[in-house]
C-alpha cells in the first residue's frame, strides 16, 4: 500500500488537479447512488420509456444551454469561483428528487442538476492550464475517468440501499456526498483570466478546421450515445429481467473498467493517435452492445458487456484531450464552451425517439446504436478525422 502511495505521489499532477480529482470521484460515487436506477425511479413515480426520453432532453438542453455562457465566463473571470457556485447550487437536486411526489416534480430538480454544468468549461480550461508539459491526455484523463471511479460502488450500494429501504436514503446520503465534493472543491485555488489573443480568429470552421472537425465528430457521437444509454437499465429490467442488485453489480463493473482504462488510453492515444485510439474504444463499445443485445439474461455474458462497453467508454475523454490541444491561451473555457454546447445539443435530440422506438421495438436503440458506433470506430481507426500518421523516413 505505502509503494502504491507513493507511485501515486509521483504522478505528474499539480495540487488543483488533485483536488478536482478528489472532488469529482466523491461527486461520481453521489451521483452513482441513483443515476443507473433513475429510470426506474421515473416508472415508479408513474412515467415510461418516453418520459426517461423527455427528462434526458429536458437535461441535455439545460445543459446546453449554460456550457457556453460558462465557457465565455471561464476566459474573463475568476475560475475557481465559477468551479465553486456550479457545484454549490447542484447540492440540494438529491434532496428534490427524494420529494418529488409525481415525475412532473422531477424536471426542477433536472433542471438545477443539468444547469449547474455552466462549470463545466471552467473545469476542463483549468486541467489544461495546470497540465504538465506532454501530460495533458494523462491529466485530463484522470480527472474525467475518476468521475467513474466514484460510480464504482455507487449502483451496488445504491440498488442494495433502494430494494432493502428506500429511494429516500438513497438520495439523502447523495446529498451528503454532493457536499463532501464542494467542500473538496473550495480547496483550489484561484485561477484568473489569461489575457486573449488580440486579433482572435473567428469562431468559422474556415478558421479553425480542426477544431470544427473534432466537435462534429463528438456531436456525432453523442446522438448515437443519447440514443441508447438512457435505455439500457431499461432494457435489461424488462428483457433480461434481471434484480437491482444486479444492474448494480453489472453497472458497477462498467464504472470500475472506464475509470481504470481512463489513462491508459491517454497512453495509448500518444502512441498511436487519438483517431486510432478512439476508433478502438468504439469498437470495443459496439462488441458490448451486441453481447447486451444477444444475452440480456445471461449474468456471464452481462459481465463481459460491462467490461467490454466501460472499456470502450474509457477512451471518450480523447475528445476532450484533442480540443484541448488545439485550443489556442486565453480561449479554451470558449472553446470547451462551444464544444459542449454541440455535444450536449446533439446529444439532447436523441433520447426522446430513442424512448418512443424503445416503446414500440425494446431493441430499437440498440440495434442502431451497435451499428453507427461500428461505422463511426471504422472510419476513425483509418486515420479520419485526425491527420495521416508520418511515415518515419527509410534509413538509407
Amino acid at each position: 500500500m505505502v509503494l502504491a502511495l507513493r507511485g501515486i505521489k509521483s504522478w505528474p499532477i499539480s495540487r488543483d488537479v488533485w483536488w478536482l480529482t478528489l472532488a469529482q470521484g466523491l461527486w461520481g460515487l453521489g451521483l452513482g447512488l441513483y443515476g443507473m436506477f433513475f429510470p426506474l425511479y421515473v416508472e415508479k413515480l408513474g412515467g415510461g420509456p418516453v418520459v426517461v426520453g423527455f427528462l434526458t432532453t429536458v437535461a441535455g438542453v439545460a445543459t446546453a444551454l449554460v456550457v457556453f455562457p460558462g465557457g465565455w465566463l471561464a476566459d474573463r473571470v475568476d475560475r475557481r469561483s465559477i468551479l465553486v457556485w456550479g457545484w454549490v447550487v447542484a447540492v440540494p437536486v438529491p434532496w428534490l428528487f427524494a420529494w418529488a411526489p409525481h415525475w412532473q416534480w422531477l424536471i426542477p430538480g433536472v433542471l438545477l442538476y443539468f444547469g449547474s454544468a455552466f462549470s463545466t468549461p471552467a473545469l476542463q480550461a483549468v486541467i489544461v492550464e495546470e497540465a504538465a508539459p506532454g501530460q495533458l491526455a494523462f491529466s485530463y484523463n484522470v480527472v474525467m475517468s475518476v468521475f467513474g471511479a466514484g460510480m464504482v460502488l455507487g449502483p451496488a450500494i445504491g440498488g442494495y440501499l433502494a430494494s432493502r429501504f428506500s429511494y429516500g436514503l438513497v438520495f439523502t446520503l447523495s446529498g451528503l456526498i454532493y457536499t463532501a465534493s464542494t467542500v473538496a472543491v473550495w480547496q483550489i485555488r484561484s485561477h484568473p483570466a489569461r489575457p486573449r489573443p488580440k486579433r482572435p480568429a473567428a469562431w468559422k470552421p474556415a478558421a479553425r478546421p480542426r477544431f470544427f472537425q473534432w466537435m462534429l465528430f463528438a456531436a456525432a457521437l453523442s446522438v448515437i450515445q443519447g440514443f441508447v444509454w438512457p435505455y439500457v437499465v431499461p432494457y435489461w429490467k424488462s428483457v433480461g429481467h434481471l434484480s437491482m442488485e444486479t444492474i448494480g453489480l453489472l453497472g458497477s463493473v462498467a464504472m470500475a473498467a472506464v475509470t481504470l482504462t481512463g489513462p491508459l488510453w491517454a497512453r495509448v492515444g500518444d502512441r498511436v493517435g487519438i483517431p486510432k485510439a478512439l476508433g478502438a474504444g468504439l469498437g470495443l463499445l459496439a462488441a458490448g452492445w451486441l453481447l447486451l443485445l444477444w444475452m440480456p439474461e445471461s449474468l456471464g455474458w452481462g459481465l463481459l458487456s460491462s467490461l467490454l462497453r466501460g472499456i470502450g467508454e474509457g477512451s471518450r475523454g480523447l475528445q476532450g484531450v484533442a480540443l484541448g490541444r488545439v485550443a489556442k491561451p486565453g480561449e479554451i473555457g470558449t472553446a470547451y464552451g462551444l464544444f459542449n454546447l454541440a455535444t450536449e445539443l446533439a446529444g439532447a435530440l436523441a433520447p426522446l425517439p430513442g424512448g418512443l422506438l424503445f416503446a414500440h421495438w425494446v431493441y430499437g436503440p440498440l440495434v442502431l446504436g451497435i451499428f453507427f458506433t461500428a461505422i463511426i470506430g471504422w472510419w476513425l481507426l483509418n486515420g479520419l478525422p485526425g491527420r495521416p500518421t508520418p511515415v518515419p523516413p527509410i534509413a538509407t
